[in-house]
């Protein structure tokens, strides 16, 4: 059953929403658990490349990103999550479309991420956010992860996509 789509606020992370966030990623049975302490910086120090979704006073979904620091006109999305009680409703699309926005086009022309080859879901998102911003998406496999970066059986390989440059 696909679950009826209810109104969603979206607006920048704040501390208070990192446990939220920490939450949410442990809920979801996919996305890598990193410390609290991280998601606290996350909300604290990049909270205009960070963004949470409410529904009501509840924290449904959130994106985490950041400025490539050698290429900061580059944005690289981190983590995207959102509540198993939530999904379906357009929330991961929304989230992203509106951390686009909100970079200025005069200094933000890509956008990156990496995405495991079996997380189709992500692969999907990424493709229509490319779409939208009639912007070509690159697989750029050499500069992400491979296996062997991650502790041994922890995680599977985590290649670079590239989208950009971004038309608006």
């Amino acid at each position: 059953m696909v679950n009826e789509k209810k109104t969603c606020k979206i607006r920048s992370a704040t501390i208070s929403d990192a446990s939220g966030i920490l939450q949410l990623v442990r809920d979801s049975g996919v996305l890598d658990t990193n410390s609290a302490y991280l998601y606290l910086l996350l909300c604290r120090d990049f909270a205009d490349t960070c963004l949470v979704a409410l529904q009501g006073d509840s924290l449904v979904g959130f994106v985490t990103g950041y400025r490539l620091p050698r290429q900061p006109s580059t944005l690289f999305v981190w983590q995207i999550g959102v509540a198993s009680n939530a999904k379906r409703q357009g929330i991961a699309s929304s989230l992203l479309h509106q951390l686009v926005e909100r970079c200025d086009p005069a200094t933000v022309s890509a956008i990156e991420a990496t995405i495991a080859p079996s997380n189709s879901a992500s692969r999907s998102l990424f493709e229509c956010l490319a779409r939208t911003l009639d912007s070509a998406i690159v697989d750029l496999p050499n500069e992400g992860f491979v296996e062997s970066d991650f502790p041994p059986g922890d995680h599977e390989a985590e290649p670079r996509i590239r989208i950009g440059p971004i038309a608006r």
